[in-house]
């Protein structure tokens, strides 16, 4: 088997994760990039997204006149699971979940399996159509409304009460048009009752490392995550990781994963999103923390679990806000002396500076800024400084999500379930 530095790759992404292709390429031989492009009437907004950087090569297709020479397929993102079944049966070296995106995308699919493994599984319904979720919505209070595969549709909102969510609904009935009578919602019941934290690592066929970087994350905006010793967190945060081994294995899954769990004072844990993929956040933390990165993704794309080395205990990540990028191109400033602490999405560069490109799907986080630390305070310190010198039209960082997650560290500790 190559060496890392000898390694030629393709990541194959959606935009979410070019930064992780810029990280890789200070390790690989040579990283191409790729993002789908192809419809009808192709327009540039997906097709151009990582062009501009020095470190890596944006390519059209992943069959194109590079193939031969690529040693490793890499899919940080879902969407892809027949392409890399393919690419393994073609004698490839794949990264990514395989047909293991299906635990993302099928949320009731999901559901079924937690309770064939006798996990637990909080309240929630199917319901099918616009009306009938109005109508639910009406009846039931503190109620999170999410759909299977089509994020760009709209992402998961939480609804207090109907009044508060009605033009939501407007919205969404007009964005179904005629689909808004067939369309499955799941609304699951919010269990604020309960902490929510989560394992971020990767699994080689079931298998995990010994080692992880791990934390809290409030909602789109922020991140708090100390790197420990896998055996080292409370079991009610990795019971669903070892009930999944046989599932992981069976999928021949070989990729970046994370779970949302939710814990009370029963200790009973609560998954209530699977994601098949790089989370974000923190992968952005993880791109830095880990010195050995692309090792662990060459490995274990080869079959071998590779325990990650650290040049740090703690991270801190603070998501970049705009809501006027979903639809506007989006300049950010930022001194160049900080490149490796601020992470963007579906990124470019022109005429010498960093824009994000419109995507049009209704989502603010546009990026991250990211501090490391020997202690969460100085990862912290150095998170909240970075976000102050990121500048651009309608930029928001919004620091005080970091007060938020230190809230719920303290409440952890309450329920004697924190590795912090």
């Amino acid at each position: 088997m190559k060496q890392t530095n000898q390694v030629t790759a393709l990541v194959i992404d959606n935009g979410l994760f070019v930064e992780l292709a810029l990280r890789l390429a200070r390790d690989f031989k040579k990283v191409y990039y790729t993002v789908p492009w192809v419809s009808a009437f192709p327009k540039m907004n997906n097709g151009m997204i990582g062009t501009g950087f020095d470190a890596i090569e944006v390519v059209t297709d992943v069959f194109g006149e590079h193939f031969d020479e690529i040693d490793l397929f890499i899919f940080p993102d879902v969407y892809h699971g027949p392409l890399q079944e393919h690419l393994v049966s073609l004698g490839k070296t794949v990264w990514g979940g395989r047909m293991g995106e299906e635990l993302e995308l099928s949320r009731q699919g999901m559901k079924e399996l937690l309770e064939e493994l006798e996990l637990p599984v909080g309240p929630y319904e199917i319901v099918k159509g616009t009306a009938e979720l109005r109508k639910f919505l009406k009846g039931h209070k503190d109620q999170f409304v999410k759909l299977n595969k089509w994020r760009g549709t709209f992402e998961t909102f939480h609804s207090p009460d109907y009044r508060s969510v009605e033009p939501k609904l407007d919205e969404i009935e007009y964005l179904l048009g005629a689909f808004k009578s067939i369309t499955e919602f799941i609304v699951e019941e919010a269990l604020n009752n309960k902490i929510e934290f989560g394992t971020d690592a990767w699994t080689v066929d079931g298998a995990y490392p010994s080692k992880l970087f791990s934390g809290i994350e409030v909602k789109d905006k922020g991140f708090i995550g100390l790197f420990t010793d896998y055996r080292k967190l409370p079991s009610p945060l990795t019971e669903f990781n070892e009930a999944m081994k046989p599932t992981l294995k069976q999928y021949g899954y070989r990729g970046f994963f994370s779970s949302e769990v939710r814990v009370g004072k029963d200790h009973q844990p609560y998954m209530i999103d699977f994601c098949a993929r790089a989370p974000s956040p923190p992968n952005e933390v993880y791109q830095e923390i880990y010195t050995n990165l692309a090792d662990v993704i060459w490995q274990g794309a080869n079959g071998t679990v590779l325990d990650p080395k650290s040049n740090h205990k703690f991270g801190a990540e603070i998501l970049i806000h705009s809501s006027w990028a979903d639809k506007n191109w989006q300049p950010v400033d930022f001194p160049e002396e900080l490149r490796d602490r601020v992470k963007l999405r579906n990124a470019t560069i022109i005429d010498g500076r960093y824009y994000v490109i419109p995507q049009s799907v209704g989502l603010p986080e546009i990026g991250a800024v990211i501090g490391l630390g020997d202690t969460m305070q100085e990862a912290i310190d150095e998170a909240k400084a970075m976000a102050k010198e990121v500048t651009g039209y309608y930029i928001e960082v919004p620091e005080d999500s970091l007060d938020e997650a230190e809230v719920q560290i303290k409440k952890m500790d309450k329920l004697g379930l924190s590795p912090f």
